[in-house]
């Protein structure tokens, strides 16, 4: 069997697709299927044994995420591995583009995905998860069909209304920011996708990410008002 050093070694040999703070990702194959390689980076500042248990309780929380979420019919990126120790989640490629990309393109099509989308998230929500970064970035319009979300690396077991908030603001947030012409129409979409699915329990969610929303305004206008219009 391979050695943990032998492992990283190998992922590192793969294309890399993205790097951020807490792990790269890399393109490759895994026992002849298409595969997205989530290596997470171990922090040069932090004492070595404390980085390695952190990576290790986060890959395997991250996995436990999705295996949760796929066993609630969520479509998620299918697991195909786990090497806790080596901080590796080993995942299905999901071809496709993102949401974020398609808004560009195809309007008809990015509204009913993005209805989707609230549909989504609501099913991780009823499942006891809060994604963490609910972004267009983050869904995928597959080319078999359908929207999956990935990456959880932020996602926790929670059913805190704050926690389930932060996601709709996240969405919101991410729309109006890149899709700024149509975010109205694909936020009203988005949330009618979650209400489907949360019914009852989504007025008090929704309300609390009109909240957070208002916070966020209060604290721009303050700064503005203390330091000026912002450049």
């Amino acid at each position: 069997m391979a050695s943990q050093e032998e492992i990283v070694s190998w992922v590192k040999s793969l294309t890399l697709v993205k790097r951020g703070a807490e792990s790269e990702i890399r393109l490759g194959v895994f026992m002849g299927i298409p595969a997205v390689f989530k290596l997470r980076v171990l922090k040069p500042y932090m004492h070595p044994k404390l980085a390695q248990t952190l990576v290790a309780q986060r890959t395997r929380k991250e996995a436990k995420v999705i295996g949760h979420a796929l066993k609630n019919n969520i479509p998620a990126p299918r697991l195909l591995a786990v090497f806790p120790s080596a901080g590796l989640i080993i995942m299905e490629y999901v071809e496709g583009p993102t949401l974020k990309d398609l808004a560009f393109k195809d309007l008809e099509r990015s509204l009913k995905l993005s209805r989707e989308a609230g549909i989504i998230l609501a099913k991780l929500h009823k499942a006891g998860i809060a994604h963490g970064d609910p972004t267009t970035s983050n869904y995928i319009a597959a080319q078999e069909g359908g929207l999956k979300l990935i990456d959880y690396g932020l996602a926790e077991f929670t059913e805190d209304v704050e926690e389930r908030a932060v996601d709709i603001h996240l969405y919101r947030r991410a729309v109006e920011s890149t899709h700024a012409g149509i975010a109205n129409m694909m936020f009203k979409e988005f949330l009618e996708g979650y209400r489907e699915v949360m019914e009852a329990d989504a007025k008090t969610v929704i309300q609390r990410a009109e909240d957070i929303r208002m916070r966020g305004r209060y604290v721009e206008e303050r700064r503005k008002t203390v330091w000026g219009p912002l450049k």
